[in-house]
């Protein structure tokens, strides 16, 4: 296809290349990476690591230029920025929205699929700042690529079930929860309970409003803290395990939410359980399994928001919450 006279060829399904498209334009082929976020406020490091990544991944296939293609809006100083550093073409939601504006049709599918408002784009249309296309060849970043994400899914793919490994168990899940959420919460204040006859920890974090899964938890489910548990159990959890958790959810402590980290997750009456809390005492309880986990893991190594994951989960659980 051609579009704005780039000449561009989507990768078929499979392999993961690093990127989503190569494009030609006159005697350049360009590696384009699109990247997708719920909130449209640019979260910078996020940016940096998928600006990094396609850096790496465009030099490796022979790309002589590399653009970045992101959804949310960039302040004029972080794009420059962000061109100085990683030699590429960024474009955001403002530029879209720009490009779109002559065809009525397509500008409503980029609203609707952005989730904004018409006057937000008619605000980001007035831009001053276009992008311009890279002049400079693409030559690969001092950096390397970081494979975190990676390296801790390994570990919790790895890491045995069942008491004898509940503390490494806690211990790998607390620094997922970092490596996931260093801006999003605060405090992480450890609380030792008993469950089943295991002493055991979890945590109770205060969120902060930075994305917008975060934003739905504070503003929508009326909690300020959030409660997250390690259930290292050999198989999924059952309806007392979803109960222990319930009670310790108190709606006059601002604590409503649960994050739910257990290997295989929940069985049926378990879940059950979780939509009963919901429906009856507006207690929301997530249930992540390793897969969930694991997936989350990769989107923030590809410079993806793993808190969108969580808006998924809980928009998949507000659906189908029976009456």
């Amino acid at each position: 296809m051609v579009l704005n006279h780039f000449s561009i060829t989507p990768f078929p399904p499979g392999r993961d290349r690093g990127f989503d498209f190569l494009g030609t334009l006159g005697s350049d082929t360009w590696a384009i990476e699109a990247k997708f976020y719920r909130t449209q406020r640019a979260q910078a490091t996020l940016i940096e690591t998928a600006a990094l990544r396609l850096n790496h991944r465009g030099v490796t296939a022979q790309a002589t230029k590399g653009m970045l293609v992101v959804s949310c809006y960039l302040p004029i100083q972080l794009r420059l920025q962000l061109e100085k550093d990683f030699n590429l073409t960024f474009i955001d939601g403002a530029d879209l929205a720009n490009w779109a504006a002559s065809d009525p049709a397509l500008l409503s599918e980029l609203q609707s699929l952005l989730e904004t408002s018409p006057d937000d784009l008619s605000q980001v249309r007035s831009s001053q700042h276009p992008p311009v296309l890279s002049g400079k060849p693409l030559t690969e970043a001092s950096l390397p690529e970081n494979t975190e994400g990676s390296d801790l899914c390994k570990e919790l793919r790895k890491l045995g079930r069942g008491k004898k490994h509940w503390p490494a168990y806690e211990r790998l899940c607390e620094r997922i929860l970092r490596y996931l959420f260093p801006n999003d919460l605060h405090g992480w204040h450890r609380q030792k309970r008993t469950d089943d006859g295991l002493n055991r920890f979890d945590f109770v974090c205060r969120i902060r409003t930075t994305t917008d899964f975060w934003q739905f938890v504070a503003q929508h489910l009326d909690s300020r803290y959030v409660v997250f548990e390690f259930k290292n159990y050999t198989g999924k959890i059952k309806q007392g395990q979803v109960l222990t958790t319930e009670k310790y959810l108190l709606e006059k402590a601002l604590r409503r939410v649960a994050i739910i980290f257990s290997r295989d997750g929940a069985d049926k009456q378990a879940i059950i359980m979780t939509q009963g809390a919901m429906r009856e005492h507006g207690k929301f309880m997530l249930i992540l399994d390793d897969d969930r986990v694991c997936q989350m893991l990769h989107m923030k190594e590809r410079g993806e928001d793993p808190t969108d994951c969580l808006f998924d989960v809980a928009d998949d659980f507000m659906l189908a919450l029976p009456r």
